[in-house]
């Protein structure tokens, strides 16, 4: 395997998975809200019960969860991605 191709798998993993994650999370937070709207207003919200809304929050957080977290799989592969910067290593453009 050459080094370009094992940085686009690393990429993916370090930079495109957490703000995929954190896009889950934002949708997830959007969804709570509407849920209360829908209970505030005692009305359907886009077509949707408070429920509804509650179980899509609760399945884009739950989805969320194993795209947030790096661990050592960023800082193994260097300042690249596992500073948060998201660019390509040293010396490879």
């Amino acid at each position: 395997m050459d080094e370009s191709m094992k940085h686009d798998k690393m990429h993916w993993r370090c930079c495109w998975m957490p703000m995929l994650g954190i896009i889950l999370w934002v949708l997830s937070a959007i969804s709570v809200v509407l849920a209360w709207v829908a209970i505030w207003k005692q009305a359907l919200v886009f077509g949707y019960e408070p429920i509804a809304w509650y179980w899509n929050a609760l399945v884009l957080g739950v989805l969320a969860i194993p795209m947030k977290s790096c661990g050592k799989r960023c800082k193994s592969h260097g300042d690249s991605c596992g500073d948060g910067t998201c660019g390509m290593p040293e010396g490879k453009m």
